[in-house]
């Protein structure tokens, strides 16, 4: 399968994230994390860590930065094919940027991440965008879906997952979404009952 690594250079990688970056760093308010040991960060589809570069550079907070990818660019980025596995350890966020269009179906992937991760930032390149991709261009990258904005957020949506920001990128065409996991900020079902005896 190929995963679009030819345009791995791309100016448009850079802007997504910084775009996803500057999402965290406005919405860290919303994110339950230990500030003396470090925000726990995951970059899923991690590539050639480029994350990692931006975070350095625009996130001012103490932070632990750990990436995974089924196909590493480094030595660094541990090898994992996501579709099958997510890493055992615990993390405060999860990005995941230029991963969701090698990945179907979306709402199983997401309910997954939502049933483990406090917040997360996604991107998605989205089939409604002003000049979008056809879907031959789409399926020559590899890219195994055609999601407009409103399906894909209705796929969140059902996952458990809440829309706190949005952003985009690469001339609108890709949409950046901070969320939080309503699965894991319910209360738990024992307290949940209580209160109806």
């Amino acid at each position: 399968m190929p995963y679009n690594l030819d345009d791995a250079g791309s100016p448009r990688w850079e802007e997504r994230a910084e775009a996803a970056v500057g999402l965290l760093a406005a919405n860290l308010d919303a994110i339950r994390w230990d500030s003396s040991a470090g925000l726990r960060i995951a970059d899923f589809g991690a590539g050639d860590e480029r994350l990692r570069r931006v975070l350095a550079a625009r996130l001012a907070q103490r932070h632990r930065y750990h990436s995974f990818d089924v196909r590493p660019q480094r030595s660094s980025v541990v090898e994992l094919d996501l579709r099958a596995a997510l890493p055992t350890q615990a993390f405060d966020v999860v990005f995941c940027l230029g991963l969701l269009e090698y990945i179907e179906p979306l709402g199983t992937f997401f309910a997954r991440l939502a049933s483990r991760y406090p917040a997360l930032i996604l991107s998605y390149t989205v089939f409604d965008a002003p000049e979008p991709l056809s879907r031959r261009e789409r399926r020559r990258r590899g890219w195994l879906s055609n999601y407009t904005t409103r399906d894909l957020e209705q796929e969140l949506d059902g996952a458990g997952l809440t829309v706190r920001d949005v952003a985009s990128a690469n001339q609108q065409r890709t949409c950046i979404w901070f969320m939080l996991s309503r699965v894991l900020q319910a209360p738990p079902i024992s307290a949940q009952s209580a209160g109806r005896d």
